[in-house]
């Protein structure tokens, strides 16, 4: 609180403006959905002035979900509620995050916190009135059928997944076969059809391609889409293609270790939320201010052995020490620009094909005894 005063009344040192009460009860008076159209209006504006990256002419999306530890109260029992763990011996309260996320750009698109209890595919097709038409949807092995692809279609955009080759039979013909790629129909299980008809709803058998890819490891594995054309888009894209879906993960590991996204400044519902869409937003404004620094990179660095990047861990670090005085200033382009300029002083190269195994381990949580400083 006295960090952001300090930066709202543009004073050398912190001072205290107001108690902890009149700030809560401040607080809960601001609804989360401001958040979420402040989101909404950094993404519109971001594509409409922006020449954003591409895949093929296609605005490269990827869907999926994770889960996040909440603060353990009798409102978010009622609204999570709560679960065993193996290695804390009580409850804790967990909540299922969701988001669409543009993976070359880092732009989250959309994003929910909602009960442990409902579904990814269910939080899925939510996410759809956020797909335009020429969207390609990048999905993991838990979330391909009919219905999902079925939607994903009738908004217009295309769908790659990666498929769980046993549930899958032309994935398992490929597989056993070393056949490179097929296409073949594939219709909805019983369940689905007999949702349909209870609706109403026509369906037909929808027409994909199956691609048999191997990775660096030896491993195969088997990817579901809707890119037909051949010569379009070959065999040999695919790979690279879906690789790219692991920026989803990292923007997971973003939200969680960079910026804290379990360490809730509050306990109460609305705070929760608050903390979770505020975060999302202060995400995509560092991805905005960053992404016009490409060029300027290139001329900076030369000709090096590795192309170079913005430090992304220092870039959020400094929106979130100013981003009080962008929202209270009428000097917001000299901010900016001073931004960009700090930006520019913290860069990383870029290392292709690294990859590291990964571990399972106990989370480190965050306790309201010791909040980060």
């Amino acid at each position: 609180m006295d960090r952001f005063f300090k930066a709202y009344h543009k004073k050398l040192l912190p001072e205290k403006y107001v108690s902890q009460s009149a700030f809560s009860q401040a607080r809960n008076k601001i609804k989360p959905e401001a958040f979420i159209e402040l989101r909404d209006d950094c993404v519109n504006h971001f594509y409409k002035n922006y020449d954003y990256k591409k895949w093929n002419d296609l605005r490269l999306l990827a869907i999926d979900g994770s889960e996040v530890s909440l603060p353990k109260t009798e409102e978010t029992i009622n609204k999570f509620n709560e679960y065993t763990t193996n290695f804390m011996r009580k409850t804790i309260v967990m909540a299922r995050v969701s988001k669409v996320y543009d993976v070359l750009n880092k732009i989250t698109i959309d994003a929910l916190l909602v009960n442990r209890k409902i579904g990814e595919h269910t939080l899925a097709n939510q996410h759809f009135e956020y797909i335009e038409p020429n969207d390609l949807l990048l999905f993991d092995r838990g979330y391909p059928s009919y219905d999902l692809f079925r939607n994903i279609l009738l908004k217009g955009g295309h769908f790659c997944a990666r498929v769980a080759i046993a549930n899958w039979k032309t994935a398992k013909e490929l597989l056993e076969t070393g056949i490179k790629e097929k296409i073949a129909e594939i219709e909805p299980g019983y369940d689905i059809q007999k949702r349909y008809k209870a609706e109403g709803v026509e369906f037909k058998p929808i027409k994909c391609r199956f691609i048999l890819v191997e990775l660096s490891t030896g491993e195969k594995e088997v990817l579901i889409t809707s890119l037909l054309d051949f010569d379009e888009f070959p065999h040999s894209l695919f790979k690279d293609l879906y690789h790219l879906r692991w920026d989803v993960e990292e923007s997971y590991k973003k939200d969680k270790h960079r910026l804290q996204l379990e360490n809730f400044s509050g306990k109460s519902f609305i705070a929760i939320m608050q903390d979770f869409h505020a975060n999302m937003l202060m995400g995509n404004i560092t991805s905005i201010l960053t992404f016009s620094l490409d060029e300027q990179i290139k001329k900076k660095t030369g000709n090096t052995k590795y192309q170079y990047q913005i430090n992304m861990t220092t870039a959020l670090s400094k929106v979130k020490d100013t981003i009080a005085l962008i929202f209270s200033t009428d000097k917001i382009f000299e901010i900016l620009e001073m931004l960009k300029l700090m930006f520019m002083t913290n860069l990383l190269p870029v290392r292709p094909g690294r990859s590291n195994e990964r571990k399972k381990q106990k989370r480190k949580r965050y306790y309201k005894n010791y909040l980060t400083l």
